[in-house]
Order: structure tokens, then C-alpha cells, then sequence
């Protein structure tokens, strides 16, 4: 008997010991991508690394096996990635059935797209509270994480609290990550490359340019601007926060979206980064050619066929800033005269209507008296000019500076209306 019980003891302790093991292997294996991930999110790394540890029972569960996903992260609506089917907690006519689980290609994608899923300004309403916490307050993120519904074991915050300090992981929220990570590989994923209508991307950071971008994606520059249509040159400093495509755009949304209502100030170049989708196909689509404009506050279809005609932009329209410079009365003054102010018909795609289109017709009376000007001293100011981008048109360019598209040509010399990438324009 007392032999039985030694025997019971001696297996319960390597049980114990071997549990511990576990623990700590994983511990070490990912603990410099949870700092690297608390240094870019304000994710603590005890509550990753323990979540890592309960969600996936330290890397040994088939999701974390087979799909390298540590996080039970689920497909979701926005999910253009691999997906693993397993049974969960999806239930259909009141049967089980087999729930969409994300398949990432390595685990360190895994971390990265944990920080992703809390950090999504789409959940903000659920966890964006989190982040209002210190990084120091394991206690409060486990407890918050539970009553946003992470999970549904009702025991998730105290059975986080507890990894956490069984394993003193708390030290890690205070730690810098070891800067050797970087190199050793363990972190090589650290800036997430993510999917949106299938296509891969990444967001910009600062100082990025299509060419660093190019060597650290093992891509050429050409290939970046390629994918998008609001860069234009290899070594263009890029908006931080900005989309940068890693492959070609799609000829159609493939999300639940059927259209965007086009706003003031959006184009086709915003429209075609924010969905991922080609010009020339939401041209198609929308029964436009290049050079067209569509007016805001219309339906722009982001798949299938638009049945009826957009309202477009009258290309040789003074732009609203400029109008709203003339006087109510229909009269105007410039330097030193007075000028009359008249209406002309535009046509546009579907009709001919009377517009207010302003237009200088002959001065009206002098203002002021002739007086000599004192001599000044000359200084040179450069002239300000503008670069064309891949999607601009003459159009648009215009309107962004306050022209009218007749005094941009003028400006330039033009006797037509196409411009081609790179070209300068010059703007006084």
C-alpha cells in the first residue's frame, strides 16, 4: 500500500514537472514577440502570453497544431485568409456545428493578429475601454477581457491571473524586449502583413518609401506603385496609416458591400485604395471613361453593373473655392477694376442645364487711381508646381488648387486634356 502510494506521488510530481516544462518553453519561445506587440498595441505581455498559454494549452491544441492560431481567433465577416473548420461553440437548428477558425502561416502572425482583432477600431465599443488601463494592470485587462466576452468560460479572468502569476509574467510588463529578437527571426513578422479583399497589405509607417518597402517585402519599387494608385514614385515618402497593396487589387469587393456613396473630396484613387479595386474595373462597373467625374452623394457600385447614368462633374467648371470669391451682387473686383459677373449653359452627360457658372465678361468702371509704385527689391521664389500621380486627371488637379482646368492648360502650355505620370505642372 505505502509502495502505491510513493508510486502515485513520483507520477504526480513528473506530471507536475512536465506541466511546468510546458509552461516555460512556451513562456520563452514567445515571450519577445508579446513585448514586441505591448511596445506597438499597449497589449500587456502577460495577458498575451497567458491568453497564448490558455487559448491554445501552450501550443499543444489542433488550432494552434494545425493552424497556427494561439488565440481561437475566428474568421469572421472581414476574413480573406486560410480558415480551419473545427467544432466549437456554433450551433445551427440546435445542432453543433463546425466553426471557422483563422489559419495563420506561422504563430508569430498569430500574436500579431491578436493585437489586430483587440486594437480593430471596429471593436472599439468592446474593447477599446482596455485601453484606457495601464499596461501594468494585468488584473484589469484579465477582468476586462471577460466582461467584454472574449470568452465565455465564466472563469477566463481568474484563470488568466492566475498563469500570470504562477509564472511571475507580470515582470515582462515592465521589461524592453530583448533588441536581439529582431535579429534572430523571433520577431521577424513584427510589422503584420494583413488581407483585405483578398489582397495582401500592409499599413505604412514612418518614413516608409515604395523602396524600403520593396526590400523588406522582397518586391521591386515598380511593383509597389503598381498596386497603388496613389503612389507614384519609388522614393515618395508614404502617408503614415496608409493601405499599401502587396499584390494586384481585385475587379470586384468581395465583402458584404454592395456600393460606396461617394463623398466630397473622395475619387476614384481614394475609392480604389480603401476597397481594393481596380480603376479601370470601378470604371467599367460604373459605366464612366477616364476623365469622368462623378458628383458626390451617388451610389458608386463596387460590384455588378450600374443601370443608370452617374451625374458628372463639368470638367470646365470654376471650382467652388474660386466662386464663393465673387460678390452676391454679380460683380467682382480684381486689382483695380470692377467686372461683371454672367451665367452660360453647361452640358452634362444627361442634359443641358443653366448653371451659375461665373465667368469674367468686361470690366465695368475704374476703382481706384493710378499711382507710382515704389521700386522693390527682387527676390527669387520658385513657381509652385505639381507632380502627376498614377489616377490623376487635369480635372482633378484643378480643382484641388482652385482652377478652373482652361487656366491649368493655359498655365502649361496644353492642347489637350491627357497628362502622364511624373509630369510636372506648373501652377502660377
Amino acid at each position: 500500500m505505502i509502495q502505491k502510494c510513493i508510486l502515485v506521488a513520483v507520477l504526480l510530481l513528473l506530471s507536475i514537472h512536465g506541466f511546468s516544462q510546458d509552461y516555460s518553453a512556451y513562456i520563452n519561445l514567445y515571450k519577445n514577440i508579446a513585448q514586441s506587440e505591448m511596445e506597438r498595441t499597449g497589449i500587456p505581455a502577460s495577458i498575451k502570453l497567458a491568453q497564448g498559454i490558455l487559448e491554445s494549452n501552450c501550443g499543444k491544441s489542433d488550432l494552434a497544431c494545425k493552424a497556427n492560431n494561439h488565440f481561437g481567433i475566428k474568421c469572421g465577416n472581414d476574413w480573406c485568409g486560410k480558415c480551419f473548420n473545427k467544432e466549437d461553440d456554433d450551433f445551427e437548428e440546435g445542432k453543433l456545428v463546425k466553426s471557422c477558425f483563422r489559419q495563420f502561416s506561422s504563430a508569430n502572425d498569430s500574436y500579431i493578429a491578436h493585437s489586430d482583432f483587440l486594437t480593430d477600431p471596429a471593436k472599439s465599443n468592446r474593447y477599446g475601454f482596455l485601453f484606457d488601463l495601464k499596461t501594468t494592470d494585468y488584473k484589469s485587462w484579465a477582468k476586462g477581457l471577460a466582461k467584454a466576452g472574449y470568452a465565455t468560460d465564466p472563469r477566463y479572468a481568474d484563470r488568466l491571473i492566475d498563469i500570470i502569476e504562477k509564472f511571475d509574467l507580470s515582470t515582462l510588463d515592465t521589461e524592453i524586449a530583448d533588441p536581439r529578437s529582431l535579429a534572430s527571426g523571433i520577431s521577424k513578422t513584427y510589422r503584420p502583413v494583413r488581407y483585405f479583399n483578398d489582397i495582401k497589405y500592409i499599413v505604412a509607417g514612418k518614413n516608409d518609401t515604395p523602396l524600403s518597402l520593396a526590400v523588406e517585402f522582397d518586391l521591386t519599387a515598380r511593383q509597389i506603385n503598381a498596386y497603388n494608385d496613389d503612389i507614384s514614385e519609388i522614393e515618395q515618402t508614404l502617408t503614415p496609416g496608409s493601405r499599401v497593396y502587396l499584390q494586384k487589387k481585385r475587379n470586384k469587393f468581395n465583402g458584404h458591400q454592395q456600393y460606396h456613396v461617394l463623398k466630397p473630396n473622395e475619387d476614384l484613387v481614394s475609392i480604389s485604395q480603401q476597397y481594393g479595386i481596380k480603376i479601370s474595373a470601378l470604371l467599367k462597373r460604373n459605366g464612366l471613361t477616364v476623365g469622368e467625374v462623378p458628383l458626390p452623394n451617388q451610389k458608386l457600385l463596387l460590384k455588378g453593373r450600374q443601370k443608370s447614368e452617374l451625374r458628372l462633374a463639368d470638367p470646365y467648371a470654376m471650382p467652388v473655392a474660386k466662386q464663393n470669391e465673387f460678390k452676391s451682387d454679380d460683380t467682382k473686383t480684381v486689382g483695380s477694376k470692377l467686372y461683371d459677373i454672367k451665367s452660360k449653359p453647361v452640358a452634362t452627360k444627361n442634359s443641358t442645364k443653366e448653371i451659375a457658372q461665373t465667368t469674367i465678361v468686361a470690366p465695368l468702371k475704374e476703382n481706384t487711381v493710378d499711382t507710382i509704385p515704389l521700386p522693390a527689391q527682387k527676390t527669387f521664389v520658385p513657381k509652385p508646381e505639381h507632380t502627376v500621380s498614377k489616377g490623376e486627371t487635369l480635372y482633378g488637379i484643378a480643382r484641388s488648387y482652385g482652377l478652373s482646368i482652361e487656366e491649368l492648360k493655359k498655365m502649361n502650355n496644353l492642347s489637350v486634356d491627357t497628362l502622364s505620370i511624373g509630369q510636372k505642372l506648373v501652377l502660377k
